[in-house]
């Protein structure tokens, strides 16, 4: 009987940590000329999303996320994925380093 009752609080103790975390909210970008081709112009996140940024380029550039100082080396036609956690709130901007241009805005709100 002790086993049982055991088992049972440890299924309701640790069921919560074992949960599935939701999937990561995925952005697709396409750069063409030095500019977003296709893609959200701005993306609504809650604070503690799994983020995954995939910008594909048709030309050689970087890709800096402002306030998160995170980094993404771009080859031409080969997509790259930023993988992070919106740990942060407030407006932040991804701007490709060569072209000088901002290719998407993440709005990050408390949850």
């Amino acid at each position: 009987m002790r086993r049982a009752a055991f088992l049972a609080w440890l299924l309701v103790a640790v069921a919560p940590a074992a949960r599935a975390q939701p999937p990561a909210v995925k952005i697709d970008v396409v750069v063409r000329a030095g500019k977003r081709a296709s893609g959200p112009d701005v993306v609504r996140l809650k604070k503690g999303d799994a983020v995954e940024l995939t910008v594909t380029a048709d030309a050689a550039d970087e890709l800096h996320l402002h306030g998160y100082d995170l980094t993404l080396k771009l080859q031409p036609g080969k997509p790259a994925t930023l993988k992070f956690v919106a740990d942060r709130t407030g407006r932040f901007g991804a701007e490709l380093h060569h072209a000088g241009a901002d290719v998407v805005t993440l709005e990050i709100y408390p949850r």
